[in-house]
């Protein structure tokens, strides 16, 4: 009895078929990072939205009617101090800022009057 070995190649037919099911690794690569960056952008959004939703920064859009039109806003600060003597801003701010923060009404007062210092006799401008 004889046998007879058979030699193989790598250049068969069998060779070249198993070629046509290699997986494309670099599309599998670039799936799975387009899936992870939307998941990320997905957790982004949500958890902006979830801090939004918690801080109360979310809001509700403002209304027009909820506004005041330009010439009734101008009318509301055409309010005017006399200033008497030993009056300062920060005077006058304590006696007219009502609930209104200090630092807040002072500010309002610099920019309407051009700056910090008032006189006797002058006509200052209350927000």
């Amino acid at each position: 009895m004889t046998a007879t070995l058979y030699t193989t190649s790598n250049t068969g037919a069998a060779w070249e078929t198993r070629g046509a099911h290699v997986p494309n690794y670099q599309l599998r690569r670039t799936v799975a990072a387009v899936i992870v960056t939307l998941i990320v952008l997905l957790a982004a959004i949500a958890s902006v939205t979830a801090v939004g939703a918690l801080t109360g920064l979310g809001g509700r859009p403002a209304a027009a009617s909820e506004t005041l039109p330009a010439s009734a806003s101008s009318a509301v600060s055409s309010s005017i101090h006399v200033a008497e003597s030993g009056d300062s801003l920060w005077s006058i701010a304590d006696f007219y800022r009502g609930d209104i923060g200090r630092d807040r009404y002072i500010d309002a007062l610099i920019s309407l009057n051009g700056g910090t210092a008032i006189q006797a006799g002058q006509a200052v401008h209350l927000p």
